[in-house]
């Protein structure tokens, strides 16, 4: 699969598509015809240690990014749950912090942090990674609407 890195309202890293296809290769016994899942945990993520939050990646079967999900634990106590706390959404042009949510135009910034982070932490090898098919279903996501091209990234519309 080839990842597609461009055309997106955010810029995805030369160095994030590198991990992926890095990934793919790795779990190639994944039939990923119809797109997958890629999670990324540390083995040492827990409420009581903290840790690397785990990440899930949904790529579509033409090696698009649908959304990047980060998740982290909420909660006070014995109520603590592992919630996504930061979606960047592709496919919806939306972004979602603790349930909140925002044009992902707003988060242009905070992304580029958060994807800078993350590949480091992948370089470190924190992560052990699984991947998992897609079956292919009926179920499309509407994707953005292409207002205008600034160098590798789309536009979305607000509405």
């Amino acid at each position: 699969m080839i990842i597609q890195n461009a055309d997106y309202p955010l810029v995805i890293s030369d160095q994030l598509a590198l991990i992926l296809i890095h990934e793919i290769e790795q779990h190639s016994e994944v039939d990923i015809s119809s797109g997958c899942i890629i999670n990324f945990r540390d083995p040492d993520f827990s409420v009581e240690r903290n840790g690397y939050h785990p990440v899930e990646i949904r790529l579509n079967k033409l090696g698009r990014v649908q959304y990047i999900a980060n998740f982290a634990y909420v909660g006070d106590g014995h109520e603590d749950e592992l919630v996504k706390e930061l979606d960047f959404n592709f496919d919806y042009c939306k972004f979602q912090h603790r349930g909140r949510e925002y044009p992902i135009s707003l988060c242009a910034e905070l992304f580029n942090v958060w994807q800078s982070n993350f590949c480091a932490y992948y370089l470190c090898k924190v992560f052990n990674v699984t991947i998992q098919a897609i079956a292919n279903c009926q179920h499309q996501q509407r994707p953005c609407q292409l207002v205008g091209l600034v160098g590798s990234k789309r536009s979305c519309d607000q509405a």
